[in-house]
């Protein structure tokens, strides 16, 4: 008999590792930066904590609420450009800007 896994099964085998992980958010944040698709951008930064700190931790290092952590990673939140940061931050990452090429 076959065994099938889930796609967020696959996601999670892949972001695995720290690096798979930081290439997955360049990815995200390219395809962001190209399309806007914000629901996309924040789905991957919660598939990054599931496969990392898991929302427990992120919760109890960024001050805030599983719930509203959920509810803000979920395509449909609208967070602030703060708790991107603050989320980022407890991930391991940081938030910067560089100019475009002409």
């Amino acid at each position: 008999m076959r065994t099938y896994r889930t796609l967020d099964s696959l996601i999670q085998e892949r972001l695995s590792s720290p690096e798979n992980r930081a290439a997955y958010l360049d990815i995200a944040v390219e395809d962001y930066v190209e399309t806007g698709d914000e629901a996309e951008l924040l789905l991957a930064i919660r598939q990054v904590v599931q496969a990392g700190i898991g929302f427990a931790k992120l919760a109890e290092e960024t001050g805030l609420s599983r719930e509203s952590l959920y509810k803000t990673l979920s395509g449909k939140g609208n967070p602030k450009l703060k708790t991107i940061k603050e989320i980022l931050s407890a991930l391991g990452y940081s938030l910067y800007f560089k100019k475009q090429s002409a």
